[in-house]
């Protein structure tokens, strides 16, 4: 049977019967998608440091090993969109890998720090609230419209194509505004 051309709901099907040759085909099609997911959370999770690319195999081995072993893909209710479940699945797993090693892991727009001394972390408590003074300070210079850009870009952090879409202005001319703000920002005393 030809396993390849197979749609995604029978192709995960066959996995939770455990049929070898489906889960090959699985890994090969999703293998990427995990890595890419893990290697982004990775990134953003642990303020913006590369992973190496053994930590990031490894994850995606125990999020596969899971999956077989314990036939999670049976827990999968929306077979279509499989590639959102192994994204978020993806993601969790890097928390957890950091959580475990205890590096500090940022959590939407706060952060926390696992077993830190208190006096390390009221250090980072005060230059957290520095930097957030000085992101107010350079915020109130901007023009309503690098504001507006400067949500989308930076807090929301949406790709300059969407900025652009959503503004209804050109790609360049997002691409000049966020020049021109990180212009400001160096040549300032922030």
């Amino acid at each position: 049977m030809e396993y390849k051309n197979l749609p995604i709901p029978v192709l995960i099907d066959k996995c939770t019967a455990k049929d070898p040759l489906a889960w090959a085909e699985f890994v090969k099609r999703f293998s990427p998608l995990i890595a890419f997911a893990t290697r982004k959370a990775l990134f953003k999770y642990s303020a913006g440091h590369e992973a190496p690319e053994n930590e990031i195999k490894d994850i995606g081995q125990n999020i596969l090993v899971s999956l077989w072993g314990k036939n999670k893909l049976s827990e999968v209710k929306n077979r279509g969109s499989i590639d959102y479940w192994l994204a978020v699945t993806a993601r969790n797993a890097a928390i957890n890998h950091l959580k475990a090693r205890q590096k500090e892991v940022l959590i939407s727009d706060g952060s926390f720090f696992e077993r830190l001394p208190a006096k390390e972390i009221d250090q980072k408590a005060g230059e957290i609230e520095n930097m957030d003074k000085k992101i107010k300070d350079f915020y109130r210079l901007l023009t309503p419209r690098e504001k507006l850009i400067f949500k989308l870009y930076f807090k929301k952090e949406l790709h300059l194509k969407d900025v652009s879409k959503i503004m209804g202005i050109p790609l360049g001319t997002v691409s000049s505004a966020i020049t021109r703000m990180r212009k400001k920002i160096k040549c300032s005393k922030f």
